[in-house]
């Protein structure tokens, strides 16, 4: 096989997953939102997103840090990852000790804890240093 064919065969893949998941599903997007829109204007009715997404979407997979001690031996402002949301109210979540190795508990690492002791963790805003010399 010559390598022309692999090159040309490679950039049409490229091209083909552009127009495809790009362009097409950009088109859908926009459809979308428009049709919400014009619903929207006529009815005056919102867009219903579920409780539990808005959840998932904000806490799923975010560092955060603990408001109260947790267990006794989990101490106020341990860092820790949520791993799953359960309900509107309780997580899943696997804490780290400050050396950011998994704190586990007899066989446990993972441990259900109410939404309202944690706290998440902002990103940092790293600025453009390139500018300030």
């Amino acid at each position: 096989m010559p390598v022309g064919e692999v090159i040309f065969g490679a950039i049409g893949e490229l091209i083909g997953y552009i127009i495809v998941d790009v362009i097409i599903e950009g088109i859908g997007r926009l459809i979308r939102s428009i049709y919400y829109g014009i619903r929207k204007l006529v009815t005056g009715k919102e867009r219903d997103i579920p409780e539990l997404k808005r959840i998932e979407k904000r806490y799923l997979y975010k560092k955060f840090r603990l408001k109260a001690d947790f267990n006794g031996r989990i101490l106020k402002g341990t860092r820790g990852t949520v791993m799953e949301i359960i309900d509107e109210q309780d997580l899943y979540v696997e804490f780290e000790d400050f050396n950011g190795k998994p704190i586990s508990e007899g066989d446990e690492e993972v441990f259900k804890i109410e939404r309202k002791k944690v706290l998440l963790e902002r990103k940092k805003r790293t600025h453009n240093t390139i500018y300030n010399k």
